[in-house]
């Protein structure tokens, strides 16, 4: 049986700028032009967002950008507390740069908000090296702004073979005692990411089975254009179900695009060869009728820093 998209979590990519280069992200290696989502596309989103009747935990402004350099961040964040559909925002961000005045411009949504930083070291040196700019102590002092201002942070550590056992203890060692700290396997979104790339052997017969995480059934990725697309994996949002400025959402969803991909996925249907999920390390195969394979990252891919539940 073919599932359908019944999205919980909502990601609506606001900008496409991010002003850090991780070597375990896309943004490293790939450049995509300035856009800025205006406010009468935004509304538009979450009026469509809404119109789904789904009760969501959480949206998120984000895509592979950093939420804090888009200028219209505070009106986006008065505009979606209009709407009841979801429980929190969350803000994935590496935390370089917090305005002066932003923390107070947020106040209103102090109890919607919710912070998590991309923080894979506590060692300047080695931040530097990891992130490519000279930005840590900067961000420490920001979260130290947030803390005291009352907002919900969370730090998470993207575990991979370019961040080491050192970085991970370092920043469990500065903040874990007052922060929750996640550490969340990286993925090499797609294959774009070489060196993080975690290869496992599978029979030729094998098909696609499944996802790991179920990300192409229970979240929803809106580009900044409107574009609706299939994972947050795809960096260059190649495989689209839609567009927002022409469809209603609800049809997009269970429109013969959105059913084509999760044929590949869940149905067994023939993919592309240079389909996503066939270079993702979240998916999950099968061998005719034998039991679905997993790959090495279904055993351990959320492990939390100090035995708390990591937070998806």
């Amino acid at each position: 049986m073919i599932p359908q998209i019944l999205p919980v979590k909502a990601s609506i990519e606001t900008s496409t700028t991010c002003n850090h280069a991780c070597e375990y992200c896309p943004v490293s290696e790939f450049t995509v032009a300035h856009q800025v989502m205006d406010l009468k596309l935004f509304k538009h989103v979450m009026d469509e967002l809404a119109g789904l009747g789904r009760k969501m935990k959480r949206i998120s402004f984000n895509h592979y950008n950093e939420p804090l350099v888009d200028p219209l961040l505070v009106d986006r964040v008065r505009l979606s507390l209009g709407y009841d559909f979801f429980q929190k925002i969350l803000l994935n961000t590496n935390l370089s740069i917090l305005p002066k005045k932003l923390p107070a411009d947020l106040e209103f949504a102090i109890d919607r908000l919710e912070f998590n930083i991309n923080l894979p070291t506590a060692d300047p040196v080695r931040y530097r090296e990891l992130h490519g700019k000279d930005h840590y102590r900067r961000v420490e002092a920001n979260l130290a702004r947030l803390r005291e201002a009352g907002f919900a942070v969370r730090i998470n550590i993207q575990d991979n073979s370019l961040v080491n056992r050192a970085d991970r203890e370092s920043v469990i060692a500065r903040f874990g005692h007052s922060i929750p700290v996640d550490t969340i396997e990286s993925t090499s979104r797609g294959g774009l990411v070489e060196a993080v790339i975690r290869h496992y052997v599978k029979k030729e017969d094998a098909v696609l089975a499944g996802c790991v995480q179920d990300r192409p059934t229970s979240y929803v990725h809106i580009g900044v254009a409107g574009e609706v697309f299939f994972c947050c994996q795809d960096f260059f949002k190649k495989d689209r179900l839609g567009d927002l400025t022409e469809q209603p959402l609800s049809e997009i969803l269970d429109s013969p695009s959105a059913r084509k991909y999760l044929e590949y996925v869940y149905g067994g249907r023939e993919s592309p060869a240079d389909f996503i999920c066939k270079r993702c390390e979240l998916a999950i195969y099968r061998n005719g009728d034998e039991a679905a394979l997993e790959p090495p990252m279904a055993q351990d891919r959320m492990q939390q820093a100090k035995g708390r539940p990591a937070q998806p």
